[in-house]
């Protein structure tokens, strides 16, 4: 009785393992499109393939990353994209980009310079928030610890009351 009801607890704070998760991270710099495909927990998915699909779902380029898990894309249009990447065992990642912004005229190229270099600063602060998001955290642990041994308390408490009566 008392593995069936430890298993029964395990099995209610049981998550699916995410160790291999795939992730995706897009910005878009005026017309290019570049972002990084890792696994949950940071590492790079290094070399894997990845398609740019249109609103249609058709392929309209093939993408694959680089050594640190890296990619660059320049649409031919300003039309609205989806990037997927998948990994080779069955991990898939989306991201959808609205419509293209492409750079104004040369009449306003100062405040293009400047939201150029914004967004180039903001980029790596996306990135590390982003895989800061998806690790586990210490406290994630400690309150999942604490649920098992609070229903193993229960439990206890239970067959101690179960014995008084008898």
């Amino acid at each position: 009785m008392i593995r069936l009801l430890a298993v029964l607890a395990l099995l209610l704070v049981a998550q699916p393992a995410q160790a291999h998760k795939l992730k995706l991270f897009v910005t878009q710099e005026g017309a290019e499109i570049s972002g990084k495909a890792y696994f949950a927990g940071g590492g790079a998915a290094i070399g894997i393939e990845g398609q740019v699909l249109d609103s249609q779902g058709q392929t309209i380029a093939r993408l694959q990353t680089d050594a640190e898990g890296r990619f660059r894309y320049t649409p031919p249009s300003d039309a609205p994209v989806r990037i997927q990447f998948e990994s080779g065992d069955g991990h898939m990642a989306e991201a959808a980009i609205g419509q293209i912004s492409r750079p104004p005229s040369p009449s306003v190229a100062s405040d293009v310079d400047l939201e150029t270099a914004i967004a180039r600063q903001l980029t790596p602060l996306k990135e590390q928030l982003d895989r800061m998001e998806s690790r586990a955290r210490l406290s994630d642990i400690v309150g999942g610890i604490g649920l098992i041994i609070g229903l193993f308390g229960a439990y206890a408490w239970v067959v101690s009351r179960r014995g008084k009566t008898s």
